[in-house]
């Protein structure tokens, strides 16, 4: 038995999310069938991140146990020739049969909102258009308050059943490319549609809703019913996941962020 490591990308529109589910096809669900045709066996996978219904991924990891003794590239071209076309796997490595994908993660998300008075339709699934003028620098400043270790009763959904709300945003910036802007967010874990909703805070600060020094009061009073609204699902990208040793991890505090050859927008 070894143990394999894939590294996913997949447009998440028509899915579930990540992680099976009952109601609905699921990212997971397809990567097994993938695996199980090429290992003859049912088996179960782990992905790093449980992303939510309509996210996407460049960087998703999933961990699985292989009872063949194949070469990597065997599981590289044997899954994406029988996945369907919105998932590919983009690399495979070997790691202990122990290999726990989240508990020693750090994970890159990107949001993408694209403040225009017209949406684009090429571009409808991976984007979320405000029809306002943002005001970046206001965001920028709020931004800064949500990094570090807090608690972020405030930022997670109504219905997360996590019971403790204390989370690590180890960076935090946002970037503005014309109509575009990126919201770069990384750090170990997330609440459920917790980078959403500090990204609907933040544009809800870009069009003068709060101020960005409410920001912190919001995050202090750990209501989520004071801050701001759920960003769409459809702008969320998991960019990457690190582990320890990994060359880029260090991006995850300072330095430049990695240069992503896959791009969603």
């Amino acid at each position: 038995m070894l143990g394999r490591l894939l590294t996913v990308a997949y447009d998440g529109t028509r899915y579930c999310g990540f992680q099976f589910q009952i109601n609905g096809l699921t990212v997971q669900e397809v990567l097994e069938d993938a695996l199980g045709a090429i290992e003859k066996r049912s088996l179960r996978v782990k992905g790093a991140s449980r992303t939510d219904s309509g996210v996407h991924a460049i960087g998703q990891r999933v961990f699985f146990i292989s009872s063949r003794d194949l070469p990597d590239k065997a599981y590289l071209m044997g899954c994406n020739a029988l996945l369907p076309p919105d998932v590919a796997v983009l690399g495979v490595s070997r790691v202990p049969e122990d290999f726990n994908p989240r508990l020693t993660a750090g994970k890159i998300y990107r949001y993408t909102v694209r403040s225009a008075p017209v949406r684009d339709p090429l571009h409808v699934n991976s984007q979320w258009t405000v029809y306002r003028r943002l005001d970046v620098e206001a965001m920028r400043r709020a931004a800064r308050q949500l990094v570090g270790t807090h608690d972020f009763s405030a930022f997670q959904a109504a219905d997360c059943e996590r019971e403790n709300a204390v989370r690590t945003v180890l960076r935090l910036e946002i970037q503005q490319r014309g109509e575009h802007i990126d919201f770069l967010v990384a750090g170990t874990a997330f609440l459920k549609n917790m980078v959403r909703i500090m990204v609907g805070t933040l544009v809800d600060v870009g069009t003068g809703r709060f101020s960005p020094d409410e920001v912190s009061g919001i995050l202090q009073g750990r209501d989520r019913t004071a801050a701001g609204q759920t960003a769409p699902a459809a702008g969320l990208c998991l960019m990457n996941v690190f582990y320890p040793g990994d060359a880029q991890c260090a991006c995850l505090r300072e330095g430049p962020w990695p240069d992503w050859n896959h791009e969603t927008t």
